[in-house]
């Protein structure tokens, strides 16, 4: 019996027309796994669907799907329990493939699948490929139709806030590379690793607008931040004493926040010198990196607070509510698989 995964890819793959593909069986836990060539898919069109494309003097097409099949003697097919191969197991195959791919192709566009955030379909067919027949309390296929948006509401008050601002305006560099950190997510050692930057860039620059604006000699200043790397303030002295002297308040104030910022210290320090994010041993996912991310940016808010009114940069706070509908059929679905 066989168990045959689809999954939509977020990018294209550029395939030969007639090529042929030796396919390859590898096993994981218990179950024969074999991977097929990318195709286009039933009807799928392309978001850069373009006329003509060849590779090598060959006709070729944009491939956007992806197929693997899992073969065992018997899937648990009870409806209303755990898919059978288990999502974290066709995941774990999934980032296998992908990750192999980008090495092979250096493509970097080529990433690891957010499985199972993503379109899929699992179904269920005999050693012959053939359907199975309808059986009551059985499933014949599982999957999902993951739909992502990303929009920004320009209305009159966002448009009166962009012209408020000269036309040469520099935002805060912390504010941009948050925002990066955010864009570049599910891939958690880069998004953290530009946050814990975000987090530098803004103390140090702000302890500068401080030292400025108040009783530290210029000379003293500048000796004490250009000493050489090992001889300057760390973060975490930025953060606590350097800040209390100059603002009045330390990060340390604010245990949640003082936790955060040595969290996220930890895992980019990891990332950096492993390759790989941990905090306390423990690898990073992707849901504590939208919590850290989160943290800096409360962190910088904190910074923001405590300087003089003047010099704090400009947030911007909207509330507004999208609503949008979008079919998922063209016309009436045959009915649960």
């Amino acid at each position: 019996m066989l168990a045959r995964l689809q999954t939509l890819l977020p990018f294209s793959l550029v395939v030969p027309e007639g090529e042929q593909f030796p396919i390859y069986e590898t096993t994981l836990e218990g179950y024969a796994i074999r991977a097929y060539p990318p195709f286009k898919g039933d009807g799928a069109v392309t978001d850069d669907e373009i006329e003509q494309l060849s590779v090598n003097d060959t006709p070729a097409f944009q491939a956007k799907v992806f197929r693997i099949d899992f073969h065992k003697a018997q899937f648990d097919r009870r409806s209303g329990l755990d898919c059978d191969p288990s999502l974290e197991l066709i995941g774990r195959a999934l980032k296998s493939f992908m990750l192999r791919l980008r090495f092979v192709t250096r493509v970097s566009k080529i990433k690891p699948l957010d499985f199972p955030h993503v379109s899929w379909h699992l179904q269920y067919l005999n050693d012959d490929e053939s359907e199975l027949e309808e059986q009551e309390g059985l499933v014949r296929g599982r999957g999902a139709r993951h739909l992502k948006f990303s929009w920004g509401v320009v209305n009159k008050e966002v448009w009166e806030n962009l012209h408020n601002l000269p036309p040469d305006y520099q935002p805060p560099p912390w504010v941009m590379l948050l925002l990066d950190a955010d864009l570049i997510l599910p891939e958690v050692g880069p998004a953290l690793a530009l946050a814990a930057t975000a987090l530098e860039v803004c103390i140090s620059q702000n302890l500068d607008v401080l030292a400025a604006g108040g009783s530290v000699p210029k000379e003293l200043w500048k000796w004490m931040n250009n000493r050489g790397w090992l001889r300057e303030p760390s973060t975490e002295e930025q953060f606590d004493s350097l800040f209390r002297i100059l603002s009045g308040s330390s990060l340390k104030d604010e245990p949640d926040l003082w936790e955060a910022f040595k969290n996220l210290k930890s895992a980019r320090n990891c990332f950096v010198h492993e390759g790989v994010p941990r905090i306390g041993g423990e690898v990073v996912d992707k849901a504590k990196a939208v919590q850290l991310i989160r943290k800096a940016r409360e962190i910088t808010e904190f910074v923001r607070a405590r300087l003089p009114e003047e010099r704090q940069w400009k947030e911007y706070v909207y509330t507004t509510r999208v609503e949008a509908t979008r079919r998922l059929f063209q016309g009436q679905p045959e009915g649960d698989t």
